[in-house]
């Protein structure tokens, strides 16, 4: 390209430019040669720095290490106090901080909440009974038990630490018999039972759950209202001996009553002393005998009810055949056993 420089102007611009290459050239030389120390430094003081090793025997919840622990509504006797952690927390290899859990909560919490532990003199209160005793989950034990708690996954709902929520739970699960019904009293639950919001707040439903008289949903019968019972009133949150984790007996306020609840291939019914004995049935209606609030919406057809009836068995026969797949699955990646002979 011929330049004129005989023009000023262009003669100043291309004077510009050089001086703006000489820049940008001297930055970057700058920029590396104090960069490459610094790394040099960093890396070396990295790979010389040394972690303490720990006390077990002092706090790990102090102002260096943990220090926002504890400060929740609700804390775990063991989880916040920082003289315990080892009670869950297995050292690796003592004085590192390396620690491990087993792989199933359960058999950390089975320590204190078997009813054989006596709690140490520094921590308040009693650790509640959950688990009698160690056969709890053996083959041949008859309890049906919330799916969480049997995988040995307590963490599912409880934080081990500490929580603003009841129980020190992961979510709204109100601790009382009655509790006014909003769509955000049992976050808990809505966690795994994703579609059970609507099992709550529709009056009339086929199929939003089995806990039906007819169409009229019995579930939204007894939880949605300004005084509703709560889960806990009817469900042991564990386990239980009956169908549908239903409680033996309830407490309440100072009296413990019983449900007798008994299930059928249909329905069911219970005689709790709360109310007089009632029964239910999805498909061919029981009469209930006693004074009820007004029933929104219409009673279902004769004709609905046998088609929901065959949807119901279409589910149910589905429902069987994944099961057994899923043994004939788990059969298939169990290892062989090692001929010893």
């Amino acid at each position: 390209m011929n330049i004129d420089f005989s023009s000023s102007k262009q003669y100043i611009i291309i004077l510009e430019l050089i001086n703006m290459k000489i820049i940008r050239t001297y930055t970057l030389f700058l920029i590396v040669s104090l960069y490459l120390p610094y790394c040099f430094v960093s890396n070396t003081y990295a790979e010389e720095k040394i972690i303490p090793p720990i006390d077990t025997e002092a706090t790990c919840v102090a102002a260096s290490c943990h220090d926002k622990m504890g400060k929740k509504k609700y804390t775990h006797g063991v989880g916040v106090n920082g003289k315990h952690c080892i009670k869950c927390h297995k050292v690796v290899q003592k004085g590192e901080h390396t620690f491990t859990l087993p792989e199933l909560a359960v058999e950390t919490c089975s320590q204190c909440h078997s009813g054989q532990y006596i709690a140490p003199s520094d921590i308040e209160g009693t650790p509640p009974v959950i688990m009698e005793g160690s056969d709890v989950f053996e083959e041949g034990n008859e309890t049906v038990f919330h799916k969480p708690f049997l995988e040995g996954k307590c963490t599912e709902c409880h934080d081990a630490h500490e929580s603003d929520y009841y129980l020190h739970l992961k979510g709204n699960y109100p601790g009382l018999f009655y509790a006014t019904f909003s769509p955000e009293t049992y976050t808990l639950c809505y966690k795994c039972h994703k579609d059970f919001e609507n099992v709550l707040t529709e009056p009339r439903t086929l199929d939003a759950t089995g806990f039906r008289n007819g169409n009229l949903n019995l579930h939204f019968r007894h939880v949605n209202q300004k005084k509703g019972r709560t889960c806990k009133a009817c469900h042991h949150p564990h386990g239980t001996e009956n169908p549908k984790l239903i409680r033996d007996n309830f407490m309440f306020g100072a009296r413990r009553l019983a449900v007798n609840y008994k299930k059928t291939d249909t329905g069911g019914g219970c005689s709790p002393s709360c109310h007089m004995p009632l029964k239910y049935d999805r498909y061919a209606p029981a009469d209930i005998m006693m004074l009820t609030t007004p029933r929104p919406g219409r009673d279902a057809t004769d004709a609905e009810l046998r088609e929901s009836r065959q949807l119901d068995l279409k589910k149910l026969k589905e429902k069987k055949k994944q099961e057994k797949e899923k043994k004939e699955l788990a059969g298939k990646e169990e290892p062989e056993e090692e001929d010893k002979n």
